[in-house]
């Protein structure tokens, strides 16, 4: 009856194989031959063939991936950044808002960092400019198109 015998060895970047074919156990006690075969370069070839292909398909994936958020996430936040800024640099004295907690007021007086909303007669209340996030007039017109 014969027993092969594979031991995988690696010495660095260096790998081989030997194969025993002694009968009744290992080569050292029976003085059996011993083969050895080092399997590295068969091993760098197919392994740069199969990491260009992978490493260029990480880089596509990548690209696809930096496209769809580009397109799903930063363009339409640019958007709606300019159109906030567009709203915020057109507002004048007189104009009906609402600011980001929720409060509605019209534009008493304003400067480049502040606006002072009038809440009712005798109140009225300084907010910075970017703390004005929509018209109110506006909002007004949107709700009775849906209530129609």
């Amino acid at each position: 009856m014969e027993h092969s015998l594979f031991i995988l060895t690696q010495e660095g970047d260096r790998a081989a194989v030997t194969f025993n074919d002694a009968p009744g156990g290992l080569a050292a006690d029976h003085g059996a031959d011993l083969t050895t075969t080092t399997v590295q370069e068969g091993a760098e070839a197919s392994g740069e063939d199969a990491g260009a292909g992978a490493g260029m398909n990480f880089w596509i994936m990548l690209v696809l991936l930096f496209g769809f958020m580009w397109f799903v996430v930063i363009r339409p936040e640019n958007k709606r950044q300019k159109k906030r800024k567009a709203f915020q640099s057109e507002l004048k004295k007189g104009d009906p808002v609402v600011t980001a907690g929720g409060l509605h007021g019209t534009i008493a007086s304003m400067d480049d960092a502040t606006i002072t909303l009038k809440v009712s007669d005798s109140l009225r209340l300084k907010f910075d400019r970017v703390a004005v996030s929509r018209n109110a007039s506006a909002q007004a017109e949107g709700e009775g198109v849906v209530k129609k």
